[in-house]
């Protein structure tokens, strides 16, 4: 066993109403899943058209924090 799942609709769901306002250690804590297969499942919502855009700067911020990345936080945020 591969120890994968299939994508539920409502999981799908949330990851496209939420993927501009929560990071992507925000949507593994809700959604259950690993962060490769969140950013799988992003490039192919975004591939189908079904994600467009991108994440919200407060967002963007919460994830180099999260990641504890400060110098990034610090020259790529707030342009």
């Amino acid at each position: 066993m591969t120890g994968k799942r299939v994508w539920r609709h409502s999981e799908e769901k949330i990851l496209i109403d939420q993927y501009d306002t929560k990071t992507i250690k925000e949507l593994m804590l809700i959604l259950g899943k690993s962060q490769e297969s969140i950013n799988c499942k992003i490039k192919r919502l975004k591939s189908a058209g079904k994600i467009k855009g991108g994440k919200e700067e407060e967002t963007i911020k919460r994830a180099y924090i999260q990641r504890g990345d400060v110098d990034n936080l610090k020259t790529n945020v707030g342009k």
